[in-house]
């Protein structure tokens, strides 16, 4: 098989792993949302959230 297609094919692997790994972390994150509601107020769930957004924010 020629370089050039194993290139596009490594590509297209990964553009598909990328994909999963996002659709898959965006979905767990709502799993822990949905399990956080599950025992704290909606306002206490924002507040932490909020937080850990911010942490994020000054990680950069």
């Amino acid at each position: 098989m020629p370089r050039d297609e194993v290139e596009k094919i490594d590509a297209i692997s990964q553009s598909a792993v990328d994909s999963y790994l996002h659709r898959s972390s965006v979905t767990y994150l709502e799993c822990c949302i949905s399990l956080m509601l599950t025992h704290m107020s909606r306002e206490q769930v924002v507040e932490i959230l909020r937080s850990e957004a911010n942490m994020l924010e000054e990680l950069g």
